[in-house]
């Protein structure tokens, strides 16, 4: 049995370990050759307080309504409670909506594990909305406290009264009238909250010093107010228009994208060819070599050029987002770059196959689940493994600015 846990009374922990919980979840859990942590540093640094599975940017506002009115109640596990029944009335507001539109627990409802307050948690401190430190249970600790403090003051007949510690800044635009029991509710915003969600994410940053915020992506390409249908960051119709520090992180972003999706090709190609012989284990294998021969013809060697002249910048990544890059990944995409300068000798090298096998062997191997050393877990296999190129979250990000170009806030 695996257990992650922290001393309660270290916030900054809590947060930090909070942060990478939600940056693992709605990836590709088992991350087949270790890149997730520069994969994230990327993405923390463009489109700081995202996740993959969040839905609509509305939702930063929601989240926080539905704490705020959680906060009406005393103790800390009835503010909880509270969140709870708010959420599901959140949910009851939207689902007039129907499915494909992002509304959060649709199908589940009441039943849902993961409500948008766990989802939208992290992404609320980065972005300055949510100001308590911690677990959504230490915000409720804190808020009962701050109520406590209130009423006690309240009692005093002399000295200065203290106001209710919500923990979330209230400089922000008003909930509907009724919520979150509002009927016709959904992701439209209206310009104030439009304006104060721009600001919000433009100044986001996911290092609390402010390091790594040149590097915010929002900022520009929140300054086209139409709707994009842009597959990557990188063409997006405002790239051009990135300060040059962030124009060239983004495309050393671009690059390493391109050429690690061979290495997990190749990957894919290195665990046919050990499954027994058969007609799906045949197909499966000229299916992974196709697509490794197709990204060969697309491999640009001024990205393999850019990417092994700028190696030495990655361990950076981690420092500024507080990600633990360590050595031997860096020694990885170090060697698997040297190899791309040979893209079309690839598929026969058994020096590149036995790269990227030897890496899933040692990331994999000691917890059970590598693919390579047991036939087991091979047999469990769906026959491909990491097979979308990395975004950077771009799925999200696009989805927020899209949310923020609707034609009533340009």
């Amino acid at each position: 049995m695996n257990f992650l846990g922290w001393i309660d009374h270290d916030a900054e922990q809590e947060d930090a370990i909070l942060r990478a919980l939600g940056a693992a979840k709605g990836q590709d859990a088992r991350d087949e050759l270790g890149l997730g942590t520069i994969r994230d540093s990327f993405a923390d640094l463009f489109f700081p307080g995202l996740s993959t599975i969040q839905q609509r940017v509305r939702y930063f506002l929601f989240v926080q309504w539905c704490c705020e009115v959680a906060a009406s109640q005393g103790e800390a596990d009835r503010i909880l409670g509270r969140l709870r029944t708010n959420e599901e009335a959140l949910i009851h507001s939207l689902k007039h909506l129907g499915e494909g539109q992002g509304v959060i627990g649709i199908v589940s409802q009441e039943d849902l594990e993961r409500m948008p307050s766990e989802i939208y948690w992290n992404g609320l401190m980065v972005l300055g909305m949510r100001l308590t430190s911690g677990s959504r249970q230490r915000w409720a600790r804190q808020a009962a406290a701050g109520r406590s403090a209130a009423r006690t003051d309240n009692l005093m007949e002399d000295g200065p009264k203290v106001s209710i510690n919500l923990g979330f800044d209230l400089d922000r635009p008003p909930p509907p009238k009724g919520f979150p029991k509002v009927d016709g509710l959904d992701f439209t915003l209206s310009s104030d909250e439009a304006a104060f969600l721009r600001t919000r994410l433009a100044d986001a940053c996911v290092n609390p010093t402010g390091r790594g915020h040149e590097y915010n992506l929002f900022g520009t390409f929140l300054r086209y107010r139409r709707r994009t249908n842009a597959q990557a960051p990188w063409e997006h119709p405002r790239m051009s228009n990135l300060r040059s520090e962030a124009r060239d992180m983004l495309l050393l972003a671009a690059a390493f994208a391109q050429i690690m999706h061979g290495a997990v090709i190749l990957y894919n190609v290195c665990v046919s060819r050990l499954m027994p012989a058969s007609d799906v284990a045949t197909r499966t294998l000229s299916s992974h070599v196709t697509a490794l021969s197709n990204w060969v013809k697309s491999l640009n060697p001024a990205d393999v050029s850019l990417l092994a002249r700028r190696i030495p910048e990655l361990a950076a990544l981690g420092t500024m987002t507080r990600h633990r890059i360590d050595l031997q990944s860096i020694s990885f995409v170090r060697q698997w770059t040297k190899l791309c300068d040979e893209p079309e000798k690839l598929l026969a090298s058994s020096a590149a196959s036995r790269l990227v096998s030897d890496r899933e062997v040692f990331l994999k191997a000691s917890s059970g689940t590598s693919r390579i050393r047991f036939s087991k877990q091979r047999d469990r296999w769906g026959g491909e493994s990491g097979s979308q190129q990395m975004d950077y979250r771009w799925n999200t990000a696009r989805s927020c600015l899209n949310d923020l170009a609707t034609p009533e806030n340009a």
